[in-house]
């Protein structure tokens, strides 16, 4: 680039009316996609410097055409050692400050929307993991109830199973959140869901009463959290991922199919709109459910669910005899050519 065309673009590199304009006030989109994009800017910029040169402050449009992101993809999967689903997650926060760009500065269009064609890149789609019935119960057995953390446990393994919730809407989840009549019989939680929307999600008979009692015996402060951690703080999405490994390497012990598994709180959730599936409930429904924004991210549990069938349908094998005989003549041969 010529130094008359590198003043033809104007500084763009740490424009915080991206992030507190476009991204929260416009978007709203939630506090964990910020962190994410954060983290991607943060890796391009030091890219940018380290690689090609040019410091944050004297970075411009130029740097955000689809050469310099074509390198920053190859950079990440090839020295960082990144997976494709990762370099993909970086790619979609450039884009979307891409189209900032392309809104804000119109006439550098040409230029930036090349950059928006830089295809993802293919990853290998892993198959979903569920939990069996027997599982989930060996996983509530693990907890002891004769403890708070065990009975924090079991309200934490009872609200993923019920309502397949997102760990960073469960461990959001304040008292306030909590709706319960006076019978402790029925009840719903609201749901601060990504792109800061609401939702309300309906709770089992079992879980109300579960959750009436824990609120009576454990929390005090209807402002407070309803997960709170040893340190009266509330508890963290890595703080349920350690309980749930603990929880897990226990049931493995009499459960062992636990033990060729990753049980996440994502796995909950599969399991959740596996089960609504199953049951017959459809899929625009299971999508309110889990707070999808597109029915398609939902339709991914239709495949899962096929695919479980079709191993199924081969575990069983062809029969030895097929009802079906089919014989062929010379007439219809004789059709079949003059066609």
């Amino acid at each position: 680039m010529t130094a008359h065309e590198k003043q033809r673009y104007p500084n763009s590199s740490a424009d915080p009316k991206y992030f507190l304009q476009w991204m929260m006030a416009q978007r709203n989109v939630s506090p964990e996609t910020i962190k994410s994009y954060r983290d991607t800017f943060r890796l391009y910029l030091r890219y940018i410097e380290t690689h090609q040169g040019v410091a944050p402050s004297k970075m411009s449009v130029a740097q955000f055409d689809a050469e310099h992101i074509l390198r920053f993809m190859s950079y990440l999967g090839e020295e960082r050692g990144n997976s494709p689903k990762t370099v993909n997650n970086r790619l979609a926060a450039l884009h979307s400050f891409i189209k900032y760009l392309i809104f804000e500065m119109p006439e550098y269009s040409g230029l930036l929307s090349r950059s928006l064609m830089v295809p993802f890149r293919k990853a290998e789609k892993r198959q979903m993991a569920f939990l069996t019935e027997d599982e989930f119960a060996a996983l509530k057995s693990a907890c002891n109830t004769n403890t708070a953390l065990g009975c924090r446990d079991m309200l934490m393994l009872m609200l993923l199973y019920n309502t397949g919730v997102r760990v960073s809407e469960l461990v959001g989840l304040k008292l306030s959140d909590l709706h319960i009549d006076n019978q402790n019989t029925t009840a719903y939680i609201r749901v601060h869901g990504k792109g800061r929307k609401e939702r309300h999600v309906p709770l089992w008979k079992s879980t109300v009463k579960y959750l009436a009692d824990y609120i009576r015996d454990h929390c005090h402060d209807e402002t407070s959290h309803l997960f709170a951690n040893s340190v009266d703080g509330s508890l963290t999405r890595s703080g349920v991922r350690y309980r749930l490994d603990c929880l897990q390497k226990k049931a493995a012990e009499t459960v062992l199919s636990l033990n060729k598994k990753k049980v996440t709180p994502h796995t909950f959730r599969h399991t959740t709109a596996l089960r609504m599936l199953q049951s017959g409930v459809d899929i625009s429904s299971i999508a309110i459910w889990l707070g999808h924004e597109s029915i398609l991210t939902t339709h991914k549990y239709m495949e899962a669910d096929l695919e479980m069938k079709r191993q199924t349908l081969e575990k069983m094998g062809d029969p030895s005899h097929s009802a079906y005989h089919s014989s062929t003549n010379d007439s219809i041969l004789s059709f079949l050519d003059s066609l």
